[in-house]
């Protein structure tokens, strides 16, 4: 499967069958990064998503980006001129040590596999093989255009006959990086807070805390203790 058809298969699913749940899920696998505390404190550090000046400029420049390189195809000058800004905004942070590749593998990850759990969870039907390895594909060709390395995937050196072999491995791989690191932090706190701000910004303020119960019930046990 090549890259043009992958995201014209991911294209078709985000657009015509599960618009509403694919938004959310991207929009909760960004949350999801702040239970990693390398992420958060990151974060804090550099007052991006945890104050509340800076948070919703930060959150919406980076759904801008994610939405110009997945709905215009890989080959076109918007979605590789958005990947080159995203890549230049990580540049001097990776320069300097302060992300990891672990911890750009994790975040990219996120964003390959949200959208399959919460369609396995909310939507009518569950994705074929060929929507799951059309994702992989897809992904896994964003992943190269940032330089992040697979090296702890098993199949890096050999590797992968298709998407779907990739999209198990980083399934596999983002959960056992999930188990050791996504720990309690004080800066997972601080940026989650600024984010549900955000996330419920259009809900009526009496309607404000029923909302951020709803926020809450969609995370998992580990996730909730995190924050």
């Amino acid at each position: 499967m090549t890259t043009q058809h992958a995201w014209e298969i991911q294209k078709y699913l985000m657009d015509r069958e599960f618009p509403f749940t694919w938004l959310k899920s991207w929009q909760f696998a960004l949350f999801r990064t702040y239970g990693i505390p390398t992420i958060s404190k990151l974060l804090v550090q550099t007052k991006q998503l945890s104050t509340c000046g800076n948070a919703p400029r930060r959150y919406v420049d980076t759904e801008v980006l994610i939405q110009e390189f997945t709905a215009y195809a890989p080959n076109s000058e918007r979605a590789n001129s958005a990947i080159a800004r995203m890549n230049y905004l990580h540049d001097m942070y990776r320069k300097s040590g302060k992300i990891s590749n672990s911890d750009l593998l994790y975040t990219l990850s996120l964003f390959a596999l949200e959208p399959v759990r919460w369609i396995s969870r909310y939507e009518w039907r569950q994705l074929t093989p060929m929507e799951l390895c059309a994702i992989g594909t897809f992904w896994k060709s964003v992943g190269d255009a940032m330089d992040i390395s697979y090296h702890v995937l098993p199949s890096n050196g050999a590797g992968w006959r298709d998407g779907l072999q990739w999209y198990q491995e980083v399934l596999d791989w983002s959960q056992a990086y999930e188990a050791e690191c996504m720990i309690p932090d004080g800066a997972n706190r601080r940026t989650a807070d600024e984010t549900t701000a955000i996330l419920l910004y259009d809900v009526p303020e009496f309607l404000k805390d029923a909302g951020l119960k709803v926020v809450t019930a969609s995370m998992d046990d580990r996730l909730r203790k995190a924050m």
